[in-house]
């Protein structure tokens, strides 16, 4: 079995970093009021609600199990990345398992100001900030290295990376979430994604990519 590469390394290296600063922010602020940051971060609320209600429903299930399938069927059909599409879906459905456990763990309830949509789960961290960086930015990293025309792949890359930025904003201006519930699932969301990174290099399924 060869050794890890240096860039394998530093993936698990942040990725073990990431999930410690998402546990110490967990730490700090369950059980507490709402620090200063995430009361002047109230702010964001009711800005341009049907535009946030669209972002937040590309954080939806039925979305992601249908850009998996276009995402699977694209690299099927190119015969490059099948496995690195495998492995970061793998990484979301488990991103999301842990994300639910944290809930349970800090118990955190949720804003009492919210807009539009009620959500009945706790708040922290943010899933919907772990989907974000997980699926998103992970799958705008694989259409960018995918063998698609650059003007494709950059125009897939700006999307996916608009959705990416939008879907935590859109939880800050529905006042779903307190913003250290979205910087916590941001910061899960990147461990997540080093890990499925890792594991593509490891695998060498991204040699199959550009």
């Amino acid at each position: 079995m060869r050794t890890a590469s240096p860039l394998e390394l530093r993936l698990w290296i942040v990725a073990l970093a990431c999930l410690c600063a998402t546990l110490a922010i967990g730490a700090l602020v369950a059980s507490r009021p709402p620090t200063r940051l995430d009361v002047e971060a109230g702010a964001l609320r009711g800005t341009a609600v049907p535009l946030a209600l669209f972002f937040t429903g590309l954080g939806r299930w039925p979305v992601l199990l249908a850009l998996g399938l276009v995402a699977a069927a694209v690299a099927y059909k190119l015969r490059a990345g099948l496995t690195a599409v495998a492995v970061l879906y793998s990484a979301q459905v488990l991103s999301q398992g842990v994300n639910a456990l944290l809930k349970l763990l800090f118990h955190r309830h949720r804003p009492d100001a919210w807009l539009q949509i009620k959500e009945v789960d706790l708040s922290f961290p943010s899933g919907h900030a772990v989907t974000a960086v997980v699926f998103f930015v992970g799958f705008a990293l694989l259409a960018w290295h995918a063998p698609l025309p650059r003007p494709l792949a950059a125009a897939i890359v700006v999307a996916l990376g608009i959705c990416a930025a939008g879907i935590p904003w859109s939880r800050l201006a529905l006042s779903a979430h307190y913003l250290t519930d979205v910087i916590a699932g941001l910061l899960l969301g990147t461990a997540f994604l080093c890990a499925a990174l890792a594991v593509i290099l490891r695998s060498g399924a991204a040699t199959a990519l550009r």
